[in-house]
């Protein structure tokens, strides 16, 4: 499974834990891709849409999704994410 596709999965486990995300060019580049933020108590992700992919994922692991199914590939990267700190860029797979 390519980023692009992890990227849809977690964005669609996003839409089932019922948290906005919106991908939107940042002024000033994010560091990290965007990430995840409470708004009027609310959650909310907010991605830079210029980030590479492996930004915009490191973005979504924060969303305490291990209660959702997501496909196995997308589970092991998040995981992967947590466990580094989401310092280290994901491997993208074959």
């Amino acid at each position: 499974m390519d980023l692009e596709h992890l990227l849809d999965e977690l964005l669609h486990a996003a839409r089932r834990l019922g948290v906005e995300v919106r991908s939107e060019p940042f002024e000033t580049p994010a560091t990290m891709g965007g990430g995840l933020c409470v708004v009027r108590g609310e959650n909310l992700v907010l991605i830079d849409q210029r980030a590479p992919p492996p930004d915009r994922l490191r973005a979504l692991v924060e969303l305490g999704s291990e209660t959702i199914y997501m496909a196995p590939e997308a589970r092991e990267l998040v995981e992967a994410l947590r466990v580094a700190g989401a310092s280290g860029a994901p491997q993208q797979a074959s």
